[in-house]
């Protein structure tokens, strides 16, 4: 069932074998693993159904590093959490990923691919993603002659595009009706109260905007908030440890990770029909895969390097008959015409170039291609990993929100590391490029990566916000051990890419919701042994 904290008394208590703070794509991939169960769930989300203004002003936040919008921006408090706002995009950490690497200092997850492999494979149903096909069988199927880079410089693999990627609207229904998992709206978790030893959490305060408060308690928390809202949320969790929850060797907050993204002006194309046939999106059976040109583990090794991967973005100029055309189609789908004058223009670049349109839409419908244009500039779109620093980090603020939380403060840091593999990774396409005869790069324009300070203006944030509360066996290394449960408290877990230990370039939802499948198979286990807490559902609300 879905309720709201203002339909609770003041004070009221909510009780369950299981509560789980947030309701993003985390939290409801925790909560659906107890569907149908005899285990009591509460989760327990700040914001309402839909986007709040008033609530999304809870995420202001003070930057003190390098500038980094998706400290706000990318941060969605509601149910769905940023999926209400995620295109949808995912891919797997290979092993490589897992692995230390020498040259970047604290990489290493204390698990495998192997281990989080079956867990893949359920998060990927939750995703709708459909199997996971290779590279080469994908083109195969989709009649793509793949370009042949060097193996050892790039290779080629495919991000798959969730069909249903909003989690608030595809498993809102199936919450609302669950019998034994309750998720309350307005309940912002303002901390967690431990007991004296600071080995169990005891209860879980609650606070709505309209001042209305409440608690919590259950056998086991799952923390399943952002990279930064985690963090915040165990570092404001000071009455009985001023350190906060889970913070003895003042690692929480640590080693913050954002994927870097630069974006590489003007590819120029000696075969640019080749390229984009290459290189555009294209659906399988009405599941999108998008190409990514990848940094090779080889070059990797021999030169130092960090995972990085890129995507040919075929721009599509906003004076074009297809930019109008789409404006104008996703105006009637929406029911929200533009003034007559505005629609005439519209319809006018619509039709100047027919046979630009009818090749997008041939391309579109019978290709089973993303219908990029023919001409127009072609840009090199990459994400870059980050190393694991200390220094980058999320700490609080002295300045408190609406809720007397202070807020978050960060300093993201990036440095030579990130700066060698963006320019070696350049290089290298425009390298393979000239060589396969498709294009090649002006590398004059990427001079810029070579200057120690001035790079960075190159460099944004991704909204991918890792590393907080890194994953090592060893309590002084690491937030949680390699089961996501913080260490020294007993009944405390973390499900979030907040654990990331390092990051790859692979978009973390993916790997997101597999860690937290895997912690749900470890509570259940956990719970199947003892005896559940014995009230009704209906007693949730009392």
């Amino acid at each position: 069932m879905i309720k709201d904290l203002h339909e609770f008394d003041a004070g009221a208590c909510v009780r369950a074998d299981v509560c789980i703070i947030g309701a993003g794509a985390a939290g409801i991939t925790v909560a659906r693993e107890f569907l149908g169960s005899h285990l009591s769930v509460v989760v327990l989300e700040g914001g309402g159904l839909n986007n709040e203004t008033v609530i999304q002003q809870l995420n202001e936040s003070e930057v003190v590093g390098l500038p980094h919008a998706g400290i706000e921006k990318g941060r969605v408090r509601a149910f769905g959490g940023s999926t209400t706002a995620w295109g949808g995009q995912n891919l797997r950490l290979n092993a490589f990923d897992f692995q230390r690497r020498s040259w970047v200092p604290n990489s290493g997850w204390p698990i495998s691919l192997q281990d989080l492999e079956p867990y893949y494979d359920r998060a990927e149903r939750v995703l709708q993603l459909g199997p996971n096909i290779p590279y080469q069988a994908l083109c195969a199927r989709a009649g793509i002659e793949p370009l042949a880079f060097d193996p050892d410089k790039l290779y080629v693999e495919c991000s798959r595009w969730s069909p249903s990627p909003n989690f608030g609207t595809t498993y809102r229904k199936e919450l609302r009706e669950a019998r034994n998992i309750s998720v309350i709206l307005h309940a912002n978790v303002t901390e967690l109260v431990t007991n004296q030893a600071a080995t169990s959490v005891e209860r879980v305060e609650i606070k709505a905007l309209s001042g209305k408060r409440a608690t919590a308690r259950a056998r086991f928390y799952i923390v399943c908030c952002g990279g930064i809202e985690s963090a915040r949320i165990l570092l404001a969790s000071d009455s009985i440890d001023r350190n906060g929850v889970g913070n003895k060797h003042d690692l929480v907050g640590r080693y913050f990770q954002d994927h870097v993204h630069i974006w590489y002006d003007d590819i120029v194309t000696t075969n640019r029909k080749r390229l984009q046939n290459s290189c555009e999106s294209f659906f399988i059976r009405g599941r999108k895969y998008a190409p990514l040109i990848s940094l090779g583990n080889q070059l990797q090794v021999e030169k130092k390097l960090m995972r990085i991967h890129g995507t040919v973005i075929f721009w599509m100029e906003s004076d074009s008959s297809v930019a109008a055309a789409k404006t104008l189609f996703r105006a009637v789908r929406g029911k929200t015409l533009p003034p007559l004058r505005e629609l005439r223009h519209l319809l006018g670049n619509s039709l100047a170039d027919p046979g630009e349109l009818l090749g997008i839409v041939y391309r579109y419908y019978i290709q089973k291609r993303a219908g990029t244009p023919k001409r127009g500039r072609v840009y090199l779109a990459a994400l870059c990993e980050m190393s694991p620093n200390p220094d980058s980090r999320i700490t609080l603020s002295r300045v408190p929100d609406q809720l007397g939380i202070r807020r978050a403060r960060i300093d993201w840091r990036i440095g030579e590391l990130e700066r060698r593999t963006a320019s070696e990774y350049v290089r290298t396409v425009a390298s393979e490029l000239e060589r396969l005869r498709v294009g090649s790069y002006d590398l004059k324009q990427a001079a810029v990566l070579e200057d120690e300070k001035a790079w960075v203006k190159l460099a944004t944030d991704n909204n991918h916000h890792m590393g907080t509360t890194r994953m090592h066996e060893s309590d002084k290394l690491g937030v949680v051990d390699s089961n996501c449960q913080v260490h020294g408290i007993q009944n405390l877990y973390i499900g979030s890419s907040s654990v990331f230990p390092s990051s790859g370039s692979a978009y973390p939802t993916l790997t997101t919701l597999a860690l937290c499948i895997r912690v749900a198979d470890r509570l259940k286990n956990l719970l199947g042994v003892a005896k559940p807490m014995e009230f009704s559902t209906k007693e949730l609300f009392q």
